[in-house]
């Protein structure tokens, strides 16, 4: 289900409180040009094995309690828990025929992804197509603390989010509504776009995706693992001033009054 304006607004500022750290300087974030869905092979130095990429598009829909990927047969591998897979619509599925990752809807609150590597060190890049960006949208990273649990190292929000894709208040930004096949210009008030997350520093070993509004969902695909060689992606356009939020989610939000509800999928596992 979507929100009307005024409920999204106040879920936008409520958000930005629901993270428990901002991710730290050893991250940098980047954006892809509107409208492309996967990550440049030039960020890997053109060597297929310091990447893999999970589509998943052989999974059947519903929730996996647990799910073993290899990202498409690259020396990581990643354990997924809880994972929910639908099938493509206007709120998600890269080139609008394939699967798609979500957390929420009523179904799952969130699903974490475990990772271990052939080398045994912990990854340094993390690229998705994020689409239909919703309130309560969170992603957790997290690093090994040697003892067999995990510290957390950070966290992107929406507002994150939308510091990168801008506003919509001209109703022209690329960024804003379904790209792809019969859903083009759909769910036209939420950004999607695809993210790069470069870790400079330590590295992580979990990532959690977390929807934190009831009923709303955080969607993704295309779900991107590896160690970095270069970096790309656009650094746009920076942190807004807390004075200009309110501005950026009326222009998030221009929904009107209208909600929406998904239809409930019937649970299978792999």
């Amino acid at each position: 289900m979507r929100f009307g304006v005024a409920f999204l607004g106040a879920a936008m500022m409520a958000g930005s409180g629901i993270a428990h750290a901002a991710l730290p300087a050893g991250f940098t974030v980047t954006i892809e040009d509107a409208g492309v869905k996967s990550a440049s092979g030039a960020y890997f130095g053109g060597d297929i094995n310091n990447y893999g990429v999970e589509t998943f598009d052989s999974l059947s829909t519903g929730v996996h309690s647990t799910y073993a990927s290899t990202f498409g047969g690259s020396p990581i591998s990643g354990t997924y828990s809880n994972l929910n897979v639908h099938k493509a619509d206007q709120y998600g599925g890269a080139g609008g025929n394939n699967n798609y990752a979500v957390a929420g809807i009523s179904q799952t609150g969130s699903y974490a992804i475990d990772f271990t590597t052939e080398n045994g060190e912990s990854l340094t890049y993390f690229g998705y197509w994020l689409s239909a960006l919703d309130p309560g949208n969170v992603l957790e990273f997290y690093k090994k603390d040697g003892s067999g649990g995990f510290n957390l190292l950070g966290t992107f929000n929406p507002t994150d989010v939308i510091a990168k894709v801008g506003n919509n208040a001209s109703g022209t930004n690329p960024y804003y509504g379904n790209p792809d096949g019969t859903f083009v210009g759909q769910n036209k008030d939420e950004p999607y776009a695809f993210v790069n997350f470069f870790n400079e520093t330590t590295g992580f070993d979990r990532i959690v995706f977390k929807q934190t509004v009831a009923s709303a969902g955080y969607e993704s695909d295309n779900h991107t693992v590896g160690w970095w060689k270069s970096q790309g992606g656009n650094e746009v356009p920076g942190v807004p001033e807390p004075a200009t939020w309110a501005m950026l989610i009326a222009g998030f939000g221009m929904i009107g009054g209208a909600m929406r509800s998904r239809k409930r999928i019937s649970v299978s596992l792999a």
